[in-house]
């Protein structure tokens, strides 16, 4: 499943240069850019099913009513019992039982239904004890099309309605009473009577259609599924229509409202590109006997993996070729995530949610495989490293947990679905990788799915059979990371004696406020991967608190981490490290954004002081990475943010529009330039263009920029399609900080008239730069009332919290106006949002005022959230107050300019 994570990143990327990552940690756009944070959860008492009574196949038969949002059903479930027993225990939730009856032993009983809402099981009872064995339940009920984006659920678009699913992770329950946990594998048979004129998608293909019964409907029967868990069940009812194609004789079909349809051929051709390589990568080739892919108007997730029927939020799947760098570089990759759950997750199932993260750490490594074969351009790897940044950001605080958790209640379940299951699930599998070579570690893959393929599995049977296959100690590396929470520091101090050179390497816990002396007993086996001055990579398993390793010929500098693709923090000694910053063109780009992350991470850690980061950035003038540099500028803008004071705040600008000048020049920026894009520009020159231009703007506020951006926003909402949508992503966060409610209202106006989902959410989520307190009380408004989807408000006004000119009013508005908040938004979905996006504020009165808000107003589905979020404002404060003087210093040495 992908949060829907992309959509919000690359808003905020421009329009925050958000601190640390911290709006990857809570959506994340591996994906998808999850995740996730937009799951909704059942009651926290809930618990797991006895195991007694295990079905085999569903019969189900939904007759649905759009117009009065409800739903009956007709349900026959084949199980086996393994002991003779009276009663029967299933999961159901909002259902209304009518008349159930148990056929086991050749006698048929009626069955009373004993229902327990906290736990949202219902228990069917029968006179007399069922023998063990084969047996049948037959049941007919009714429920509700919901508005909570769960279940089965009524959504919304073009004056008409539509039914939709979602049913993880614990809501299929919500359709029909059923064994809704992942262990419980079934086969679905599964038939819609729905209205004339209506379409039905589901996981099977369509065996028949045929009218009736009753005026006005028609029932279509969709083909038995194979044997899968039951959050897989998959149904949208509709007037969708489809653009069809296939790859390697599998159909593939985009399907969305009929007004979108024009924008499903990007889609398309992404999907076709996915299959063809899963299928080489693969010994299994696609599964099953078709794909579709569907865009729903209201959806609360990001994307959802359901079997052969992948349903999606609207603006991770539609647009055409001409849509801005990042949006179709999303929509490739969420569409390679969740088509790689098509093995893992759908065709093997983690055996119970604690290893989530088999599902979506697994996804998420595997999505940039397909799309860099097909776009090397994108340079898909630096958003792996920016991935494996975000991770150890969230894994450095105390708060954090292991990638495999305990979860019991759905409660506990829903918290799982965060960065640590899916970026620092995919990072660990990536280091494993590189660690034993590629083609050995597809070896394994493959045996595994071969060996639990329409099954379950636990980590263990992935890394055992992995270890197996590779010959590497891979289970006792890989245990090591899944099961113990925190990321390792790995220090490395470089030693010459007689000609020979040697890097003693040193392994700690690294955290970020330093009080946790208990981390530094923790270790890992780390495979350390260290790339010399020569290009020569030299590997060894750190599997103790020291070793020392060969490092051929003596050496100034190394890359501890070689091509960033291991799991772990590096430390340089000072010397080293200015070595390495004079060598910046050896070093892959992916290095080089490696370095920056992990000597920002020594700042906030208390062991270097801004300096140091300073002085490394500064070797960063001649970059030519887009990603490189939105890595860079999102701590530059943190600095600004938080360490300048009236004093130091102009001079540190300076310095940063000095440091971007020659790039900027180049792009198009420079002072008197014309800001257009030259014709023949390629998708990584517009992404630098764009980074360059929103450094320059939020970052810098370079008057040049300033000057530019609104005039070409009105040029692109006057005469639409004139300006390049990879800097206009940028420019619609720009133009705001200047500008006045004329400007807000065109926004609002595009927003609600705009036919493609890229451009009404640029303008949407662009309502969130206007730092005017009376343009902040018109969005936080705007964002609560009825014109604005509940999917789409709390990234709205997670967007407020996270943009330093506006979060402090808008936090205070929504405390004001909390019951409203979190009737638009949900308890879950808008608590772990928008907690997530306090982690923002730096400052010890927040910090307070946010402890004591919360002790009032208790969130419990987001308590680990709201206790991150506290600790990330303790650290950044406590950071704040130690590196501001420090700032002052850096910059008079370099003289009132800040050069």
């Amino acid at each position: 499943m992908a949060r829907a994570q992309s959509l919000l990143e690359e808003t905020l990327e421009t329009l925050t240069y958000t601190r640390d990552g911290v709006i990857s940690e809570l959506m994340m756009k591996s994906s998808v850019l999850i995740l996730a944070f937009l799951l909704l959860p059942l009651s926290a008492s809930a618990q797991r099913l006895p195991s007694n009574a295990v079905p085999s196949h569903y019969e189900i038969a939904v007759a649905i009513d759009l117009a009065a949002a409800t739903f009956t059903g007709d349900e026959t479930i084949r199980v086996h019992l393994q002991a003779p027993s009276e009663s029967i225990v299933l999961n159901a939730a909002e259902i209304a039982f009518n008349d159930v009856s148990v056929t086991a032993g050749g006698r048929t009983q009626k069955a009373s239904v004993k229902l327990d809402e906290s736990k949202d099981q219902a228990m069917l009872t029968v006179p007399s004890r069922l023998p063990a064995g084969d047996a049948t339940l037959h049941i007919t009920y009714a429920g509700r099309l919901n508005d909570d984006l769960r279940g089965l659920y009524l959504s919304k678009a073009n004056n008409r309605r539509y039914a939709v699913t979602q049913m993880e992770a614990t809501d299929a329950r919500r359709m029909f009473p059923g064994f809704d946990e992942p262990p419980y594998k079934a086969t679905f048979d599964l038939k819609a009577t729905i209205d004339e004129g209506d379409h039905a998608i589901s996981n099977g293909a369509i065996v028949s259609d045929t009218p009736g019964p009753g005026a006005g409907k028609h029932t279509v029967t969709f083909a038995t599924t194979p044997k899968m868990s039951t959050y897989l069940l998959a149904l949208a009812v509709g007037d969708f229509v489809c653009n069809e194609g296939a790859a390697d004789g599998i159909p593939i079909r985009i399907c969305s409202t009929p007004d979108k349809k024009a924008l499903t051929g990007f889609a398309l051709e992404s999907a076709r590109q996915v299959m063809q390589y899963y299928n080489r990568y693969y010994s299994i080739k696609y599964p099953f006997k078709k794909l579709d892919v569907v865009a729903v108007p209201d959806f609360a997730a990001g994307a959802m993996e359901n079997t052969a029927a992948i349903f999606y939020r609207e603006t991770l799947l539609l647009a055409d070729d001409k849509a801005s760098v990042g949006t179709r570089k999303s929509i490739a990759e969420v569409l390679a995530h969740e088509m790689a759950h098509q093995w893992f997750g759908d065709l093997v199932t983690m055996q119970w949610w604690d290893d989530l993260w088999l599902n979506e750490g697994f996804a998420n490594w595997m999505q940039s495989k397909p799309v860099k074969a097909w776009k090397p351009e994108w340079q898909m790897e630096l958003g792996e490293t920016a991935s494996n940044q975000g991770a150890m950001t969230l894994d450095a605080l105390h708060s954090t947990r292991a990638v495999r958790a305990k979860a019991e209640t759905p409660a506990e379940i829903n918290e799982l679905f965060d960065s640590i299951t899916y970026e620092k699930g995919a990072a660990i599998l990536r280091m494993v990788e590189a660690w034993v070579g590629e083609e050995p570690f597809r070896k394994g893959v493959n045996a595994y799915l071969e060996k639990f393929k329409y099954g379950n599995a636990r980590a263990e049977d992935f890394w055992s059979t992995v270890a197996s296959s590779t010959d590497k100690p891979v289970d006792k590396v890989m245990a090591s990371f899944v099961d113990q929470p925190g990321v390792p520091l790995v220090s490395v101090a470089l030693g010459c004696e007689g000609g020979r050179g040697t890097a003693t390497l040193t392994q700690e816990r690294y955290v970020a406020d330093q009080q946790d002396n208990d981390a530094t007993k923790q270790l890992w086996q780390i495979p350390v991967c260290m790339r010399l001055p020569s290009g020569k990579t030299v590997c060894d398993l750190l599997d103790k608190k020291q070793a020392t390793i060969s490092a051929g010929g003596c050496q100034q500098w190394t890359v501890p981490n070689a091509g960033a693709r291991g799991y772990y923090r590096t430390a340089l000694p000072p010397a080293s490290l200015r070595a390495a910053s004079a060598e910046m063109p050896k070093l892959e780009a992916t290095e080089r954004l490696a370095l920056l992350g992990d000597e920002w991470a020594l700042v906030r850690g208390g062991r270097h002081d801004i300096g140091s980061f300073l002085d490394l950035a500064s070797g960063f003038g001649s970059e030519r990475s887009g990603q490189v540099l939105n890595t860079l500028t999102s701590k530059l803008a943190a600095i600004d943010d938080d360490m300048t004071t009236d004093k130091t705040r102009e001079p540190f600008r300076a310095w940063i529009r000095a440091l971007l000048a020659p790039v900027a020049a180049e792009v198009g920026w420079g002072p008197g330039a014309t800001p257009a894009p030259k014709a023949g520009d390629g998708d990584d020159t517009r992404a630098l263009r764009a980074a360059v231009v929103g450094a320059l703007g939020v970052a810098a506020r370079d008057p040049n920029v300033l000057k530019h951006a609104r005039p070409l926003v009105e040029q692109e909402l006057d005469k639409p399609g004139t300006v390049d949508p990879t800097l206009l992503g940028v420019l619609v966060n720009v133009a705001p900080l200047e500008a006045d409610a004329t400007l807000y209202d065109k926004y609002v106006a595009r927003s609600k008239s705009a036919v493609d989902p890229e451009e009404r959410y640029r303008y949407l989520y662009g309502l969130a730069s206007f730092a005017d307190p009376a343009l902040v009380r018109r969005t936080v408004e705007y964002a609560i009332g009825p014109d604005v989807r509940s999917q789409d408000t709390k990234i709205l006004l997670a967007a407020l919290l996270t943009n330093d000119p506006t979060q402090d009013l808008a936090w205070d508005l929504m405390r004001q106006q909390w019951d409203a908040v979190q009737k638009k938004t949900g308890e879950f979905v808008g608590n772990t949002v928008i907690v997530g996006a306090l982690a923002a504020f730096c400052d010890d009165q927040h910090y307070a005022d946010i402890k004591s808000f919360f002790a009032a107003h208790p969130v419990p589905d987001a308590a680990r959230t709201l206790a991150q979020s506290l600790e990330a404002i303790a650290s950044c404060s406590a950071v704040a107050r130690a590196q501001s003087p420090k700032l002052e210093e850096w910059l008079q040495a370099r003289g009132s300019a800040g050069r």
